[in-house]
């Protein structure tokens, strides 16, 4: 599941964006990876930091199910699939700005990206 065709690379060692809070939900991904490998959107990215803004049950689902790769795509390739300069959005706005010192793009992503796409790459971020 990837529609708007994003570059996808393996992000295997990235810091996921927050802990495991359901350890029970990471095991039955990890036992499905384990059977059908990875299922579903890429985790969506920021390379520049190594951090995964998305998926952290499947990061983790994918190292216990000791998958050679962890597929991603860039955030700001998203925007730009999107027909957006998500930098430009950020410079353009204090409140941005302010934000994204903490790696927070969800209002960003909230005010600007469509729900659709919102939901099929998991950008639901809370």
């Amino acid at each position: 599941m990837n529609p708007l065709k994003l570059e996808v690379f393996d992000t295997s060692g990235y810091a996921p964006f927050h802990e495991v809070r359901d350890e029970e939900h990471r095991d039955a991904l990890a036992a499905d990876m384990r059977a059908r490998g990875w299922q579903g959107p890429p985790l969506v990215v920021l390379p520049d930091w190594r951090l995964s803004l998305t998926g952290v049950h499947r990061r983790a689902a994918a190292e216990l199910a000791e998958l050679e790769e962890v597929p991603g795509a860039c955030l700001e390739s998203l925007f730009e699939a999107c027909g957006l300069d998500m930098w430009g959005l950020v410079n353009s706005c204090e409140e941005y700005t302010m934000t994204v010192a903490y790696f927070d793009f969800s209002r960003l992503i909230n005010d600007r990206i469509p729900e659709d796409i919102i939901e099929t790459y998991g950008l639901d971020m809370h």
